[in-house]
């Protein structure tokens, strides 16, 4: 299982549905009666959303940002079989910062380890690019 380039392009999937559903969640509480929300959705809700409720949907736009580059990559490698244990371990690790990267901007707010969390992880993801220039 774990020798599979798609096992954590998977695994970044189950993140982006798993904030998705935690976004849904934060927007139907603001839409019970007495909430900021009680007479629907606005147009353009993010201004005046909460900021907890802005920071998951931040993430979540994050979350459909560069992994686009690591889903095709990770497309690319399994489609021409040339995963190798190299490009399995910087998959991992990839989505291993990613997921810190989102607690920390869901939960924690601290930009500063959270940038240093986007900034390894788009290194990681360049020498995943780099290693499948390399092999192909």
């Amino acid at each position: 299982m774990f020798e599979n380039i798609l096992t954590p392009c998977l695994a970044l999937m189950a993140l982006t549905m798993i904030i998705s559903f935690y976004h849904t969640y934060g927007s139907i509480k603001l839409m019970r009666p007495g909430n900021d929300w009680e007479k629907g959705i606005p147009s353009d809700p993010y201004p005046n959303a909460p900021k907890s409720l802005q920071m998951v949907k931040n993430n979540i736009k994050n979350l459909f940002e560069f992994p686009i580059i690591f889903y095709a990559l990770s497309i690319l490698i399994f489609f021409q079989n040339l995963s190798d244990n190299w490009l399995i371990y910087l998959a991992w690790i990839y989505v291993g910062l990613r997921i810190a990267h989102s607690f920390y901007h869901i939960f924690m707010d601290n930009t500063h380890l959270r940038g240093s969390f986007w900034l390894i992880s788009q290194f990681i993801l360049l020498a995943i690019l780099i290693r499948f220039i390399i092999i192909i």
